[in-house]
């Protein structure tokens, strides 16, 4: 290969090979000049060509339309089971909910009904200051009165029992306690009113004594007495 040099047109003999890297480094032999041959590229022109703007393919429109439809089936049909699932999913909590939320809202909305199946609830019912009324009736218009007689004093109670429900009631015995201001009970006493059952809204009075009823009671409580009570009493 020959080479010439820039500088002083001296012409050099090169192997081929020494330029197999694409570039040499030359010092020439008559000016000392240094320079850096580099492989001479052969430029081959393409004749220009016009191009489509649109490419064609082999595919039918009608059968791209059918496969974008078919895609748009596939990705609705996707969404729908999505929405179904978060659904169903909710529907189960939901029902847990209720479930577990059940009995609090039938304690709460019907504790009567409660009580009545299960008597031992009621002492529960008292620390949350409920008033649980399961006979359906109510002890109302009371009156107290104090008389001697004989040289005795008397203590005269009496009042009206109402059957505040929907159905007949049958009156079970009062029970009466007289206590002090401290709220320690000092007497007591039972009585059955003899009363047939009351029908809805029906009311009926009752009247009870006792003789020589203790100095210092100062309160007197009324309620309806429980089985073991029942006949107990201090006099009447």
């Amino acid at each position: 290969m020959m080479v010439h040099c820039p500088s002083c047109a001296t012409r050099h003999v090169m192997p081929e090979a020494r330029l197999a890297s694409g570039s040499l480094a030359i010092t020439c032999k008559a000016c000392g000049h240094r320079w850096t041959e580099v492989e001479t590229i052969d430029v081959i022109e393409v004749p220009q060509r016009n191009l489509p703007r649109v490419i064609d393919h082999d595919d039918a429109p009608e059968l791209e339309a059918r496969r974008l439809a078919q895609i748009a089936r596939e990705a609705e049909r996707r969404y729908r089971e999505s929405r179904s699932r978060r659904q169903r999913s909710l529907r189960n909590w939901a029902a847990y909910g209720v479930f577990l939320l059940a009995p609090v809202v039938a304690l709460a909305l019907f504790p009567e009904q409660v009580v009545s199946a299960a008597p031992v609830t009621i002492r529960a019912y008292e620390k949350l200051g409920y008033d649980i009324n399961i006979y359906g009736l109510d002890v109302r218009r009371v009156e107290r009165q104090h008389a001697i007689v004989n040289g005795t004093r008397v203590l005269s109670v009496k009042g009206d029992i109402v059957n505040i429900s929907d159905d007949q009631r049958k009156l079970p015995w009062l029970r009466f306690a007289l206590e002090d201001d401290s709220g320690k009970e000092l007497y007591s006493w039972t009585l059955d009113t003899a009363a047939r059952p009351l029908r809805p809204g029906e009311s009926t009075a009752f009247t009870t004594r006792v003789q020589a009823p203790p100095e210092t009671s100062t309160h007197l409580k009324i309620r309806f007495a429980k089985a073991d009570e029942i006949g107990s009493n201090g006099g009447s």
